[in-house]
């Protein structure tokens, strides 16, 4: 009885190899398993295998690199190895498992059926093999003992498992055993004294055809013909003896039969594979250029990122400045002085608002940019908004003889809306009416339902300067105006507009005749229905109203920090000036305070670390912090909130607005405070 076939199974895991185990599981297989390297390859020291069945991920060593070791070993480097891998592992890793010898791949879970196939094929061509070769090994023995009989030599040719095939020195058949018989279908007495080519009628080897040649020991595939005319594949292996009779040819005949359909099974998966590889290869040509594209725009992002730093930075610097321009013309408001020095700090006032706005324009670009601009929305009511935006512009229009025109039929009013957008929205367009109108023009604002669409319609028109059709499709681009040669500002007003318009899910058009012939610009807003809660529209607060805080300003701007004490303690407030965090430190401790009033970059340090401490000093007694910066981006406003301010406040600051928020304050800590001024 023959021994089991050795089979190697190696898997780190325990439970996987109790699996391979249970599948595999034959009596005449004998199952070696092995968990980690050493173990493999001390395995295959002591005996041969017919095949190893490997996982591909193991913690100390991969079986790629396993198997490179395997098949750099002689003894070992023959042996077929089958690869278990998961689904998910990439083909880049098949392909390495193929480059260092690996005759297959069986994904996990393992399909028995499958495994058990490839194994016994395997199992088969090692046991043929090992066959054979003990059985050559065997035959050329008895050929060298030239002292044993021939009776003795025919037995051991019939006793083969394989055809044996003795050919004499002029290429007859001397010699077959019963497996010839079996492996081509004729009797032994049919075939002694044929030619060979009887049986292997095409081309055979120089062994065959030259016999004088020296002995040789070389193994073929040829194709042999039964006696029914089918065709077999077989593997030849030729041996020469000697006897007194002369020069022999021992043909040993394997049917490969299942091999070769092995091996075109193979092949076609071989095939299949490097179609397969091809795919990989596009892919990942595909993936490179995607890679190259991300990092493309990773590096527009930081550009991006630079540029809104810079810009973050820039309107910083420029903010601070105008605050105290703004304070001082709050100051020479309230004091008495004539109507043309009044004239001239309202054209003051305009002109750093403009200033102002056009910050805000160019921070507004760059949150658009970068998908960060934000709606707040609330019920508003559009009339209220496009009122307010006409107050707002009236002293221009009085200064231009403008005639305004307010033309207000719509009666779908509510809008879920950001109220301080729209009215941006509003501004800008009746500002840029005033700047193209000529002084006695008019202005109409009208407004008007649209019933098929539910939607407000709002017209904005004007006798102006007009707009030239070519332009008429770019003055919504960014840095683009209706006029060139008049151009004033940096032409973002319009391309804001559109993208506030349209976030809102409304849409801005403009249209004009021509030159000369005025223009006219309509937004779009979807209306809502329902009850309108009232947008709350910030009036000045009078100059009555007083109230009594404990402030502590931080402020290193010298002529901001000077203005503004001066204009609180103008409306009652006890002010103590800091202008660091270690001054403001030192005054905490000194004294007590109801509202801290901060600005976020100090020389020191940041205004946003004095809330903790201020509400420690306070010692459980309500206190609130306003936060004053020329940043006014989302996430500056955001770390204000985070830092525990419950305002934060944008340079260039209104002091109306401070006041406001003051009164307000006061009310929640001190609701007598607030409500006994």
């Amino acid at each position: 009885m023959a021994l089991p076939t050795p089979i190697l199974l190696v898997d780190d895991d325990a439970k996987n190899l109790v699996v391979l185990e249970s599948i595999l599981d034959a009596p005449d297989y004998r199952l070696i398993k092995a968990s980690n390297a050493d173990e493999t390859l001390m395995a295959l020291m002591q005996e041969d295998c017919a095949a190893i069945v490997m996982d591909v991920r193991m913690p100390d060593m991969s079986g790629i690199e396993l198997a490179q070791l395997i098949k750099q070993r002689r003894k070992s480097q023959h042996i077929p190895i089958l690869f278990l891998t998961a689904h998910n592992d990439d083909e880049e890793n098949v392909m390495l498992g193929y480059d260092v010898g690996a005759v297959d791949y069986i994904t996990k879970p393992v399909n028995p059926a499958i495994l058990r196939s490839k194994i016994g094929v395997f199992v088969e061509l090692f046991r043929k093999t090992a066959d054979l070769a003990r059985l050559n090994t065997a035959m050329e023995a008895e050929i060298q003992d030239r002292k044993k009989a021939e009776e003795r030599f025919r037995l051991v040719v019939e006793a083969a498992p394989q055809s044996k095939i003795v050919v004499d020195q002029h290429g007859l058949i001397a010699l077959v055993n019963s497996q010839t018989e079996k492996l081509f279908g004729y009797s032994r007495q049919e075939l002694l004294g044929q030619p060979l080519t009887t049986l292997l009628p095409y081309e055979l080897p120089s062994t065959i055809s030259a016999p004088g040649d020296p002995a040789v020991d070389n193994r073929f595939e040829l194709i042999g013909r039964h006696r029914n005319g089918t065709i077999i594949p077989l593997e030849v292996g030729f041996g020469r003896f000697q006897t007194a009779e002369g020069t022999f040819e021992l043909a040993s005949l394997v049917d490969i039969t299942r091999r070769k359909e092995a091996e075109a099974a193979l092949r076609a998966s071989n095939e299949e594979l490097a179609l397969k590889n091809e795919q990989l290869q596009r892919s990942a040509d595909e993936r490179a250029q995607r890679i190259r594209a991300e990092a493309a725009r990773a590096e527009a992002e930081a550009a991006n990122n630079a540029k809104d730093r810079f810009l973050a930075m820039l309107s910083h610097e420029l903010r601070t400045p105008l605050s105290p321009v703004l304070h001082a013309v709050a100051l020479m408001e309230e004091d008495d002085c004539p109507p043309n020095v009044r004239e001239l700090l309202e054209t003051i006032r305009r002109n750093v608002q403009l200033e102002a706005r056009l910050i805000d324009d160019l921070l507004d670009l760059a949150r658009i940019r970068n998908g960060k601009l934000q709606l707040h929305l609330e019920s508003a009511d559009v009339h209220d908004l496009i009122r307010r935006a006409a107050q707002i512009c009236e002293p221009d229009i009085l200064k231009q003889h403008l005639e305004l025109q307010l033309v207000l039929k719509a009666t779908r009013l509510k809008l879920s809306a950001d109220p301080a957008r729209i009215l941006q929205i509003f501004w800008n367009l009746i500002n840029n009416a005033i700047k193209y109108s000529t002084s006695g023009g008019f202005i109409t604002l009208t407004t008007a339902d649209e019933a098929e669409t539910g939607c407000v319609r709002v017209e904005i028109a004007d006798s102006g300067i007009g707009i030239h059709p070519d332009r008429i499709g770019k003055i919504f681009d960014a840095f683009e105006q209706a006029h060139d040669e008049n151009g004033i500002g940096l032409g973002l007003g319009l391309a804001i507009c559109r993208v506030l318009a349209e976030m809102h899910g409304g849409r801005i058009e403009a249209r004009s005749p021509g030159p000369g012939q005025g223009s006219v610009f309509t937004i779009i807003l979807p209306a809502v229905a329902g009850e309108i809660e009232r947008t709350r529209l910030d009036a000045p607060p009078s100059a009555g109203e007083s109230i009594s805080l404990r402030i502590l300003l931080t402020e290193d701007h010298f002529d901001t920090a000077s203005n503004l004490k001066r204009l609180l303690q103008r409306r009652g407030h006890v002010v103590e000036v800091a202008s660091s965090l270690a001054e403001a430190r030192a005054c905490l401790g000194s004294k007590v305070f109801d509202v801290l009033l901060s600005d976020i970059g100090l020389p020191d340090g940041q205004g946003l670390d004095l809330m903790p401490p201020f509400r420690a000093a306070a010692n459980g007694r309500p206190v609130a912090g306003i936060a004053l910066s020329g940043y006014g981006m989302p996430e500056d406003v955001r770390r204000s909130m985070e830092a525990g301010f419950s305002h934060h406040l944008t340079k260039p600051i209104e002091f109306a607005r401070l006041h406001r928020e003051l009164l307000t304050i006061a009310a929640q800590l001190v609701p007598d405070r607030g409500n006994s001024g």
